[in-house]
């Protein structure tokens, strides 16, 4: 008998993935929702601009979690190479590059179609490169090498360091076969839950010296792009349980403190999350969409009219935010290129622009100021019933025809 046996009898090996019906309907949203933002093609702009917005937030999440202080904005800045940071904060940037070191070495190797499979060797790089030059490490710590001694972190202490080998092997030969013996169409599915089961027993085990959360949270991106979900969802799962650090911790810890030991609270918790965020960048999507239709439309409204009135009234209409209201007197002030173009003119001209834009159905002037009116572009969605009121909980019954 091994001693964790005795010290940590979550540590089980066996997963329920009994998780009732409202659970894998939500996994099927997921699988869905993934096959959506991996399917729609962007102009590189955008494109550019999502990834690099959803790899802050991981970068972000993943060692905000831990107690690094930059801000999302400054890991972005990071990511560009624009943050200069003074020695005594330089530490926050190299934890921070560290991550972005690891994120890199994943998505290569899915670029040039490496195998993703989890072994305790890859367990021990990510931990190499998240732990790297960093001089804040605890005592004892050594980047990519299984600990010898007893940790803990709040109130939880880690595996016994003798375990911890046989541990990592027998995760990662877990883990493998869960998805060897999913069931034919829910191959995505157990692979997103194996990866969430991966990111809990590693912070279980705490087989690290240090940076074991980031590991951990780095191990379920991995198995995450393994399960190929695209990168930029990869990342939310992180940015989720930094969002709600409180109620990830909570669960956490009490997923091994209150028997019987139940992994799915955590795994409820972790799809919940992920869930929002797809559906919140379905709606990213939606809307990026809806913006390139509106900017053609425009363009095919003027095909004909070449006019220097027309550039200036097209330029105008493809100024104006999408889902605010301008004021006539800011219209000048939308683009450096509007205030040239009606420099030296009046009020008078912006307003005859206005109202040819309205009569052409393409804004809408109120007492506020003016807005695009992007919503007509929705007359050219695919026709459906409107969404019908829930129905009563009790129906009355049917009158009798006796």
């Amino acid at each position: 008998m091994r001693r964790y046996e005795e010290t940590h009898p979550w540590l089980v090996f066996k997963p329920d993935l009994d998780l009732g019906a409202e659970t894998w309907m939500q996994l099927g949203e997921i699988h869905s929702k993934c096959e959506h933002v991996a399917g729609v093609p962007l102009i590189p702009a955008i494109q550019e601009h999502f990834n690099q917005v959803f790899l802050s937030k991981g970068a972000h999440a993943t060692t905000r979690i831990e107690g690094n202080t930059l801000s999302e904005e400054a890991v972005r800045k990071r990511i560009q190479n624009e943050l200069k940071l003074p020695p005594s904060q330089e530490y926050l940037g190299q934890e921070v590059d560290n991550v972005l070191e690891a994120y890199g070495m994943i998505m290569s190797d899915v670029a040039v179609g490496k195998s993703l499979e989890l072994t305790p060797g890859r367990i021990l790089e990510l931990n190499r490169i998240i732990c790297k030059d960093l001089d804040n490490l605890a005592d004892d710590a050594i980047p990519g090498q299984l600990r010898t001694h007893g940790v803990s972190v709040a109130n939880y202490i880690g595996a016994p360091a003798e375990d911890c080998e046989y541990l990592i092997n027998r995760l990662c030969e877990w883990l493998k076969q869960l998805e060897a013996d999913a069931p034919a169409g829910f191959e995505f599915q157990v692979s997103v839950v194996s990866a969430i089961l991966a990111h809990l027993y590693l912070a279980w085990i705490h087989p690290f010296g240090d940076g074991n959360g980031r590991t951990a949270r780095m191990v379920e991106f991995q198995l995450l792009a393994k399960a190929r979900m695209p990168d930029v969802s990869a990342h939310l799962l992180s940015d989720h349980y930094n969002r709600t650090r409180t109620r990830y911790l909570s669960v956490l810890d009490r997923a091994s403190k209150v028997q019987p030991y139940d992994t799915k609270p955590f795994i409820r918790y972790a799809l919940q999350g992920l869930l929002d965020g797809l559906r919140e960048q379905v709606d990213m999507i939606k809307a990026q969409q809806m913006a390139v239709t509106w900017e053609n439309f425009i363009h095919e409204k003027f095909h004909h009219e070449t006019s220097p009135a027309a550039r200036r009234r097209r330029h105008l209409v493809l100024s104006l935010p999408v889902g605010e209201i301008t004021t006539t007197a800011d219209v000048r002030r939308l683009n450096p290129e509007l205030a040239e173009e009606y420099a030296g003119h009046t009020q008078k001209m912006i307003n005859r622009d206005l109202n040819a834009l309205q009569d052409m159905g393409l804004v809408i002037r109120t007492r506020s100021g003016v807005q695009p009116a992007i919503e007509q572009m929705r007359a050219f969605l695919p026709l459906r019933a409107a969404r019908s009121q829930p129905l009563a909980r009790h129906m009355p019954k049917s009158p009798s025809t006796g």
